[in-house]
C-alpha cells in the first residue's frame, strides 16, 4: 500500500510540476504582450528567472502570479537597460562575424570571432540568473556572470549540454514550447547556475576564513 501511495504521490509531483510550467508560461506570455513584445520580454523573463530562484531557495513568501508581477514591475526598467545592451552587443558580434566570414576572410580573425562570442554566449547564459540572486550595478551583473561561467566549468557545461537535449527535444516536439516552453528552458538553466552559486559563495566563505585565521 505504502509503494501504491509513493507511486501516485510521485504522479502528483509530476503533473504539479507540469501546471506550475504551463501557469509560468501563460504569465510568461501574457506579461511579454503587456510590454508590447520589445519591452515586456526582457522583464518577462526576469521575473520567470525569479519565480525559478525562489524554488530553488525554497522560499515562498507570496503566490506565484504577485512574485511574478512584483518582479515584473521592480526590473522593468533595470533589465531592460541592461538586457538590451546585451542583445545589441550580440547583434553587433553576429553582424562582425556575418563581414569576417563574408567579406574579410581572414581566418585568425575569424577564430577570434568565435572566441568572443562564446565567451559571450557565457555571459548571456548566467546574466538572468545573475540578475535575480545578486544586488549589483551596471557593468558587474557582466563581469559576475562571465567569472561563475568560468569558475564553475563542470556546471557550465552541464548547462550547455541539458540547453543542446532540450533543442533537440523541442525540434521534434514544438508543440512543447506552445504549452509550457519558457519554463522548459529557463528552469534547467536556474538549476545549473544556483548549484554554481553554491559552490562560488561557498568557496568564498571559506577563502575568507582563511584569510582571517591567517591575520
Amino acid at each position: 500500500m505504502h509503494h501504491i501511495h509513493g507511486i501516485f504521490r510521485w504522479l502528483y509531483e509530476i503533473g504539479n510540476g507540469l501546471a506550475k510550467a504551463m501557469y509560468l508560461h501563460l504569465l510568461w506570455i501574457l506579461f511579454t504582450l503587456l510590454g508590447l513584445g520589445v519591452l515586456g520580454l526582457i522583464p518577462a523573463t526576469t521575473a520567470l528567472f525569479s519565480i525559478a530562484h525562489q524554488t530553488m531557495d525554497k522560499k515562498r513568501e507570496a503566490p506565484i502570479f504577485q512574485s511574478f508581477f512584483n518582479m515584473y514591475k521592480k526590473s522593468f526598467i533595470k533589465s531592460n537597460v541592461l538586457g538590451l545592451l546585451l542583445v545589441a552587443i550580440g547583434a553587433f558580434l553576429r553582424f562582425d562575424l556575418t563581414i569576417s566570414k563574408d567579406i574579410i576572410q581572414f581566418y585568425p580573425l575569424h577564430l577570434f570571432l568565435l572566441i568572443i562570442i562564446f565567451l559571450y554566449g557565457l555571459i548571456a547564459l548566467y546574466f538572468f540568473p545573475v540578475f535575480v540572486r545578486y544586488e549589483l550595478k551596471g557593468w558587474q551583473y557582466f563581469k559576475q556572470a562571465f567569472l561563475i561561467s568560468l569558475a564553475r566549468p563542470f556546471e557550465t557545461l552541464a548547462l550547455l549540454i541539458c540547453l543542446f537535449l532540450l533543442y533537440i527535444l523541442l525540434s521534434y516536439l514544438p508543440v512543447l514550447f506552445f504549452y509550457c516552453g519558457s519554463s522548459l528552458i529557463v528552469f534547467p538553466i536556474m538549476w545549473f547556475a544556483y548549484r554554481a552559486f553554491l559552490a562560488v559563495e561557498e568557496s568564498k566563505q571559506i577563502k575568507l576564513k582563511t584569510n582571517q585565521e591567517h591575520s
